[in-house]
Formats: structure tokens, sequence, C-alpha cells
């Protein structure tokens, strides 16, 4: 109890301690995670709600609620997907290009987020029962007017929300990726985020099958279930998303000089040769079976009637919860055994617990005749565990998603020199195709199985059915003259036979499903190691970039001399060996203190009363014992440093082969490239004829790749050789004959000028509204609170002609491409340099840094 509270005592502590400021090595301070997580409450509701609208192959509010046929529902599902993939797109190229003091994705979170609850409210409100009356009735495509309209609807409905709730959930989800360049820094607070923000679903599955008990006689697919309650949590969910914006801040390691212009094409084609995007991009695209199952117990409680809303909603908190333990394991889990084991290791395992659903779904007495509980609770109770070991592996995900996915976008950083962001999405939409193809399957199983019109009619038919009393003691024909929907397919699942039959084919859909899902994973190798060591290169690349810019900071300065200078001196050692045997020993040691022990002799032998030698003895235990911890504990202190220690060095030849990278053989090779492009300037761009250029590729393509030094040679060769012949195409595309023509600079540079004046304006304002408000001037405060609403007007307009100028050298950019990139490379190989004059400057930081220490003591 004393260590829990100590434990506590440290935690709190160190809160107040790094409320405003991060602790030393992270980069989030505990404000910014607690408002990340906290305000991802509200987008984790406006998720579960926007997500039970948006179409996908067994939608369960379209389908059972509103009545689409799961034939119809493909067909529109295929059609939203399509119309997504130019949406992803403009997604895509808005982040990508975003120039933003409030950074790449935190804008988007309020923006996207207000109208995604609208239209979210709009869906679940519609009189979708009332368009026979308002329609007429009558046929469009042989059904009936009044069902084509709520499909067309749904489907329009689907399209504005495809962008809006998307692009508002990527930017919240995203947003990790650029508060922290730590890699376990952000695994820990996907773990916090997922934590706090489970509670929204928790609260959601828990609340439904209640409010369906009192309000739709345990109809969990009623519209007007939907209509109680979305509403006030779409209202809630942007009031907290709000939170979310204000608390936080990005941090890309980028230079502060580094313009970002890149257009959809040129991003495209960056994306495309990353290797690690399409191992994830295939899990995604592949594992489109393996959520079939999701639906099952839900139809043991909706169609079975196995169970009444009030065990329905322990069953579904309890599954909930899973994903609280998982999402706590996971850390500790990537911490001991690193990604690409947690994720291969939680795939198999869910293959398995989805197998094990199989038997036990095949005991369960659906009729509702048996009272054996070997048919009735205890294959129920088993089927839990197994959903509930099913939802733990999937909490995983949940960590290692947006961990995997930050560092798959670091890389991208390291090979191509940009944060190309949002095009990855748009990739996976496109891919998402394959999603769509494939899904169909689910569909035709539905269909064949029985969920189709025909069925559910003979269902109706069968007095047996209709007559039935179920477990939760509702009556079959009761439930359906009371549902509020137009279609009757999933009707048929009242038929013990069909429901039972059709959880078997789920489930081993499902396995299947989960089979494939696991295989791409097998190839992930981007092990933690390999991504602090590209971090720490992008900084390096990006404090040269702003040394050759003359945009230098102290802190920067101090950071990456400090980090060269470390990794020289430890790059020759060898990483100590881990063990608990320092941890063991210090414990012994401790334990078995002859002068701890002798006190302990000497207060039992001690004189005086009885309760003062036991006092003095339990004292001498207590001073030993806390002898013990303070030993364990410096122990523990030691093993960690050691730990750290490994770390750099293992990290330190990253640091050392990129301060050095133009001192070898490779590096050389790049700059005589570079140096003869740059020799022959624009003018000898256009001397080389596209055949020439495409036959260079040709023979790029041919050299051997068998080493790793060969796959390094053969790939910067192949992407030379590309980039030369695409290069060459745009001129002749946008030059023709003519000679490229050089955009003038003083334009962009003076949009610059000014709009650092008006950051400062802005800094100013701010700093004024903030001492009027402590004044309770009214009056000046409405009047500083006009010149923010003026000048953020003025930034507006600004930012339109940045775009506008930066957009009018996009077609020199692309056809100088070689040149510039010859040109940016000799820059880097020549500030790299520097780092002997660098370091007089570090020397020059830390000599001021002494005297004003000096002063202050």
């Amino acid at each position: 109890m004393a260590n829990l509270k100590a434990k506590v005592g440290g935690l709190v502590k160190d809160v107040k301690m790094h409320w405003n400021e991060p602790p030393k090595g992270r980069y989030m301070p505990f404000k910014e995670i607690v408002s990340y997580a906290g305000g991802g409450i509200g987008v984790k509701f406006l998720a579960v709600m926007a997500t039970n609208m948006i179409l996908s192959a067994t939608n369960v509010l379209i389908g059972n609620t509103l009545g689409v046929e799961p034939i119809d529902m493909y067909i529109m599902y295929f059609i939203s997907v399509i119309v997504n993939i130019p949406l992803s797109g403009i997604r895509a190229n808005i982040i990508d290009n975003t120039r933003s003091k409030e950074g790449k994705y935190r804008p988007y979170i309020v923006k996207m987020g207000i109208p995604s609850a609208i239209v979210t409210i709009l869906f679940v409100w519609f009189p979708y029962n009332q368009f026979g009356a308002l329609f007429g009735e009558g046929t469009v495509f042989g059904k009936p007017r009044a069902y084509v309209i709520t499909c067309a609807i749904i489907l329009v409905l689907n399209f504005i929300q495809n962008f809006f709730y998307y692009f508002f959930s990527e930017a919240y989800d995203n947003l990790i990726h650029v508060l922290s360049p730590n890699t376990q820094e952000r695994a820990d607070v996907s773990t916090i985020k997922g934590v706090i923000y489970s509670l929204a679903p928790s609260i959601l599955s828990l609340a439904m099958p209640i409010f369906a008990q009192l309000f739709t006689n345990n109809n969990m697919y009623d519209i007007r279930l939907y209509r109680y309650i979305y509403p006030p949590l779409a209202i809630l969910s942007v009031m907290l998303s709000i939170v979310v914006y204000v608390n936080t801040k990005e941090k890309i390691v980028q230079a502060k000089t580094h313009v970002i212009q890149i257009k959809f094409m040129d991003s495209l084609r960056e994306v495309l040769r990353n290797k690690y995007f399409w191992v994830i991009a295939m899990a995604t695209w592949l594992g489109f079976l393996e959520s079939s199952m999701t639906v099952v117990l839900n139809w043991l409680y909706n169609y079975g009637g196995i169970y009444n809303g009030a065990v329905n909603s322990v069953i579904t908190l309890i599954c909930q919860n899973a994903g609280l333990v998982g999402m706590l394991i996971a850390p500790f889990a990537i911490r001991k055994w690193g990604k690409r084991f947690v994720l291969i290791s939680t795939n198999v395992l869910n293959i398995v617990f989805i197998g094990l659903m199989f038997p036990v779904i095949r005991t369960i007495d659906m009729t509702g005749e048996s009272n054996s509980a070997l048919n009735t609770w205890i294959p129920i109770i088993l089927l839990v565990i197994c959903y509930w070991m099913n939802n733990l592996m999937n909490a995983f995900m949940q960590i290692l998603t947006p961990s995997v996915n930050a560092d798959i976008r670091d890389f991208q950083q390291y090979v191509s020199g940009e944060r190309i962001d949002g095009m990855f999405s748009t990739i996976t939409a496109i891919g998402g195709l394959v999603t769509v193809a494939s899904s169909g399957i689910v569909n035709l199983l539905y269909d064949k199985f029985g969920i189709n019109t025909e069925t559910a009619a003979q269902v109706m038919n069968d007095p047996e059915v209709m007559n039935k009393v179920l477990r939760n003691g509702s009556v079959v024909k009761e439930v359906i003259a009371q549902a509020d929907t137009s279609s009757i397919s999933y009707f048929s699942l009242y038929d013990s036979n069909i429901l039972q039959t059709m959880c078997g084919v789920l489930i081993m859909a499902s396995m299947i499903g989960a089979f494939i899902n696991v295989v791409p994973y097998f190839f992930y190798d981007l092990t933690e190691l390999k991504q602090q060591g590209m971090v720490r290169v992008l900084k390096i690349r990006a404090f040269f970039e702003d040394f050759g810019n003359h945009a230098l900071s102290d802190d920067n300065l101090v950071e990456v001399v400090d980090m060269v200078e470390n990794a020289k001196e430890i790059v020759n050692e060898e990483p100590a060996k881990i063990t608990k045997d320092g941890i063991k020993a210090a414990k012994k040691k401790a334990k078995s203190d002859e002068r701890l022990n002798a006190a302990i002799d000497n207060a039992k032998a001690s004189t005086g009363t009885k309760e003062q030698i036991k006092a003095a003895v339990k004292q001498a235990k207590q001073n030993k014992k806390d002898a013990v911890k303070e030993a364990v504990k410096l122990a523990k202190e030691d093993r960690r440093a050691a730990i750290l220690r490994n770390q750099e060095i293992k990290l330190a030849p990253f640091v050392l082969k990129e301060i050095s990278r133009f001192d070898t053989s490779f590096g050389k090779l790049q700059t005589e490239h570079a140096q003869k492009i740059y020799e022959e300037g624009l003018e000898g761009l256009g001397t080389h004829s596209i055949s020439e250029l495409r036959k260079k590729l040709k023979d790029a393509k041919r050299l051997p790749k068998g080493t790793e030094a060969e796959k390094e040679f053969r790939q910067y060769m192949v992407h030379f050789a590309r980039t030369r012949l695409t290069a060459r195409k745009y001129q002749e595309k946008y030059y023709g004959a003519n000679a490229i023509a050089v955009p003038d600079d003083t334009k962009l540079n003076a949009l610059f000028e000014t709009e650092e004046q008006y950051d400062k304006k802005e800094d100013n304002l701010y700093k004024s509204l903030y001492e009027a408000q402590e004044m309770k001037n009214k009056s000046e405060i409405h009047r500083i609170k006009g010149e923010i609403k003026s000048l953020k007007a003025d930034f507006r307009e600004l930012n339109k002609k940045i775009r506008d100028e930066q957009n009018h050298r996009t077609n020199y950019n692309r056809s100088a491409k070689p040149y510039l990139d010859a040109r940016n490379l000799l820059r880097q190989a020549e500030n790299y340099t520097h780092f002997d004059e660098i370091k007089e400057l570090y020397n020059e930081i830390r000599a001021r840094e002494i005297a004003e220490e000096t002063v202050t003591a």
C-alpha cells in the first residue's frame, strides 16, 4: 500500500512538474496529452456515429434499420468508394500543402467536425418511412419509389460524410504523428488516448440496449433509438474536439525555412515507392473478411432473443473492456518485443480465437426449447470469452496502427525529403476498391444463406416462427409489427436454423480473413532502432538546411552538436549485456549488510520497556528495508542507464553515416552527378532526348541487386534516371522548344516577410487581449477582437496569394527538378563541411550559458 501511495504521489508530482513543459527526451507536456486523449472522447463518439452511417458491405444501420437490401447496399457501397477516391485526393492535396501557423492537422479537427456532426443528425432524422406518402407510390428500376429515394438520400449523405468525417478523423488520428517524433512516446500517448477515448463506444454500447429495452421493445435496429441518442452526442463531440484543437501543438522535424510545395502526382509517385506503406495497405485491403463475425452477438440478442437487454449490455460492456486491457498492455509489449513481433503474434492469436467460436456457435440452442446449460449459458459464456480475447488482440492494433503509420511517414520523409501525409489516405482509398470487390463476398453469403426478401417472406408466413416467444420474453410477430423499417430481408434471421447457419458462415469467413490479414506483416522490418535513427538523420538534415539559410536556433545547434560528438565517442563501444543480475546482487548485498543486521540485533538486545524495544526493532528493520529499497532503486537506474547507453551506441552509426555521407564513395558519386548537372545548368537539361533518358533508365534497372550495397546503388540510379526522364517530359509539355523560364522569387519572399509581420502582430494582439481581459476593459476587448478578426481575414487573403504564387512555380519545379535537386545536394554537401565552424558557435553558446549561470548564482 505504501509503495502504491509513493508511486501515485510520484506520478502527481511528475504531472505538476511537466504540465506545461515535457520531461527530458519527450516532446509532449501532460496538458497536451490530457487534452489530446480527453478531447478524443468527442472524436470517438462522432467516429462511432459517423461510421454507423457510412456505407459498407454489412452496415447494420443502413441494412437492418433503414431496410436496404444486401445486394443494393453493396452496389451503393461500391459507388460510395469510387466517389471517395477523388474526395480523398482533394483532402490529401489540402493537407500536404497546408501552410498554417496552426499546423497540418489541427485546423481541420474543428472545421470538419462541425459539418460531420450536422450530417450525422440529418441522417437519423430524415422521415424515411413517410417517403411513400411524400413522393407517391409506384416503382423505379423495379423497386418501390420510396425505397429508391431512401437509397438515393443515403448515398448523397454518404458522399458528404465521406469528405467531412474522414477529413475530421484523419486529422485527429494523424495528429499524433506530428505531436512527437519519438516512436515510444507516440505509442505511450496512443495508449492513454485509447484508454480514455474508448469510454465513448463503451458508453454507447451500454446505453443502446438499455434504451432499446425501454423504448423499442428490445429492437436495437429501430430508427427511433438513434434519433434519441445521436443528436446530443454529436453536439458534445464537437465541443470536446475544440479541446484538442486549443491545447495541442504540432512538432514536425523539418527545417524552419523549408517551403512546403508538392503536387498531387508528385506525392503519389513518392508514396508508391514506400515499401512499408504497401505492407500495411495490403494487410488492410486483404483483411476484409475478418470483421464479418462482429455482428454475431447482436444477432443472437436481436433475432435469437437468447438474452434480454440488460444481459446484452453487460456482455457488450465486458467485451468492450477487453479493449481497455489490451491498450494498457500494448505499450509494454511493444517496448519488450517490438512492433513487428506484436503485430504478427496478435493477429495469429486472432485466428485461433475466431476459430474457437465455430464449435461454440453450433452448440447454442437457437430454438428456445432447451433449458440445458450445455446448450444455453455455457456456450454463451465461452463465446463471450472468445469475443473478449478477439477484442483484446484487436485493441493492440488501436495502439500499433497510429504508431506504425507514424513510423512509415517518418520513413517517407527520410527517403523523399517531404512530409507527405495526406497521400497515404488517398492511395488507401484507391486500394479500397480491392476491399469493395472482395467484400461483395459477404453480401453474397448473406443472400445465399437466407438474408433476402423471398426467404424473409417465407419466414413471416411461418406461424411457428411468428408465434415464437424468445428467451427475452418478446414475441416475434410483435417485434416485427413494431419495427420502424421498410425492408423485411433481415427478418429471416428469426428462423433459428437460418440464424445459426449464418453465424457459423460468418465466423468461418472471419477466420479466413484473419489468416489473409496476417501474411503481409511478415514483410514489415521497420524496427524501432531504424525509426529512431531516421529521426536523428532528419534532425541533422533540417539543422544544416537552416544553417545554409542562416536560420539557426541555439537549442537546435546544441542538440545536433551534442548528438554528433556523443556518437563519435561511443561508436566503437560494444553494447553491454543487459540482465537483472545487478539488481539481484544489490538486493542481496543490502539484505546481508552487517551494519544493518547488527542494528537489528542491537535493537533486540537493548534495554528498556517492551514497547521501546519493539519500536527500536521495528525502526531498525524499516531502516534495512529502506536501504534495500534504495539499493534496488539505484541498481534499476544503473540498468536503465545501461539500456539507454546501448541505444545510443546502436544509434551512433546512423548519425555518423549521415554526417560523413559525402565522404563515402557513394556520396562522392552523388556529388559528381549533381556537379555535372549543375554545371550544365538549366540549358543542359534540354540537350538529352527522351529516348536517351529512357535507355538510361532501362540500364539502371538492369543493375545487380544481390547485396544491400548493390540494392542501395541500383535504387539511387533508377531514381536518378527516372527523375531526369520525368523532368524532360514536363519540359516538353510546359516549355516545348523554349528554354526553362526561371521564376522571380521577389514577390514570394515579400509575401513571406508579410506573413512574419502578421505573426508578430497576432502575438501582440493576443497579449493585449489578455491584458484587457485581466483589466476587464470591455471596450478595449471589443476593439482588439475586431482587429484580430480583421487580421485573420488578412491571413486568409495572404495565404491565397502565397498559394497562387507557389502554383506559378509548379511548372518550373517539375521541369527543372534534376537541376534543383543537384543544387540542393551540393548545398547540403557544402553545409556539412562547416561542422567545425558550427562547433565554435557551440562553444560560444556553452560559454555564454556558463556565464549566465554564474551571474544567477
